[in-house]
């Protein structure tokens, strides 16, 4: 039986501490938690709202990464249980509902939605960014006791918030209620890991408890797990913002543009490539997808760029820093353009990569999925 479960039928005892104090305690557990780059548990959460009549539970593996902080979020994570697969990978956030099959994506989403999601709750991200903050606050009172659970010695360390609990993601959230919040964090004295979390309060029997259980992670996830396109020949895309992009058509005069180009001081007009076929590449870092086809376009652009041949990488959505993270690894041999959300909403792309051809008039000779056999034929056909 894993050892937060076990640790569930048992009633530890408890004696005041008389070597530490709890600062000395959550000290340490902070430090443990913010030098560490990547965590690996089992999370299981348990409501206890006898108020009003609720008992649920939630459990599963979750993965967290803070090696390539993004500046929205902080970290990238997937929390994966039979019922879904959540994953954020620093450009989007995606989620797999493996019950209905289908898969909803957020490109670009703001910090505000992470705060409410459920595998985060009084999880070791809430502690990672809240212990600093307690430790600070004078007028949080903190105590600390040592307890036992079968052979293994932890601090129970307690700390009370009036009027404020802690949000999801570690910074206080107020109340209207007169109510005081209390937390007790079981604390492995070993390796100062919080193992559970139970939160209660003042005025009635409601309470949560949520345990880990940490993993060895001898390797991270693949790398093509945290790219939803990975998962598009399982899962049906229900996003109804991308149902109502209709795909640039075969025929259609292309929308004229002004974009800057990675590495230039100068940016490229689409008008610039009358008189050349052009192949718009539209692709985001992490599609597994747009990774793959880098070698197959770089020889689709070195075999053709001599006789009036161009092809331009558009980014939608990510930053130059991430552009040129992705340069460096990837090398890609033609342009890269970034800055262009509104010119992929214009051309109505949705999914990634998505290429469209362009005669020497700017017309489209072909929009959708790229084939290298098919654009190379229509390329030779129109040079």
């Amino acid at each position: 039986m894993p050892f937060f479960l076990a640790m569930a039928t048992q009633t530890p005892g408890f004696a005041q501490s008389e070597t530490v104090s709890a600062e000395d305690v959550l000290r340490k557990t902070s430090q443990e938690l913010n030098s560490r780059k990547t965590f690996h548990y089992q999370y299981q959460r348990e409501l206890n709202y006898v108020s009003e009549g609720i008992h649920h539970e939630l459990s599963g593996a979750c993965y967290l990464d803070f090696s390539n902080a993004d500046p929205v979020l902080g970290f990238r994570y997937q929390f994966s249980n039979p019922d879904m697969l959540a994953v954020f990978n620093g450009t989007e956030k995606f989620e797999c509902d493996r019950k209905s099959k289908t898969l909803r994506v957020a490109d670009q989403p703001a910090r505000r939605n992470f705060e409410s999601l459920s595998f985060f709750y009084n999880a070791p991200i809430t502690f990672r960014t809240a212990l600093p903050m307690l430790l600070s606050d004078a007028s949080v009172p903190k105590t600390v006791l040592d307890t036992v659970v079968g052979t293994t010695p932890f601090y129970a360390v307690t700390f009370t918030l009036k009027q404020k609990v802690l949000d999801y993601l570690g910074t206080y959230r107020p109340i209207t209620a007169d109510r005081s919040i209390r937390y007790r964090l079981l604390i492995d004295k070993a390796t100062h890991l919080p193992i559970q979390v139970i939160e209660s309060n003042n005025r009635n029997q409601d309470f949560t408890k949520v345990s880990f259980e940490y993993l060895d992670a001898p390797a991270p996830p693949a790398d093509s797990s945290w790219y939803y396109s990975s998962y598009q020949n399982d899962y049906k895309l229900v996003n109804p913002e991308d149902a109502k992009l209709r795909l640039i058509s075969s025929g259609q005069t292309a929308p004229d543009w002004t974009l800057p180009v990675f590495d230039r001081t100068t940016g490229i007009t689409l008008n610039q490539m009358k008189g050349k076929v052009v192949l718009l590449e539209f692709w985001i870092r992490n599609c597994g997808y747009c990774v793959a086809s880098v070698p197959e376009l770089n020889a689709l652009y070195n075999q053709y760029k001599a006789k009036g041949f161009e092809l331009l990488g558009i980014n939608p959505h990510d930053s130059k820093g991430v552009i040129a993270v992705f340069k460096q690894k990837i090398q890609p041999a033609y342009p890269l353009l970034y800055d262009a959300q509104e010119v992929a909403k214009r051309y109505g792309i949705g999914l990634f990569p998505m290429v469209v051809l362009l005669d020497k008039t700017g017309k489209v000779l072909y929009s959708g999925e790229f084939k290298r056999e098919n654009v190379a034929k229509l390329i030779e056909e129109n040079l």
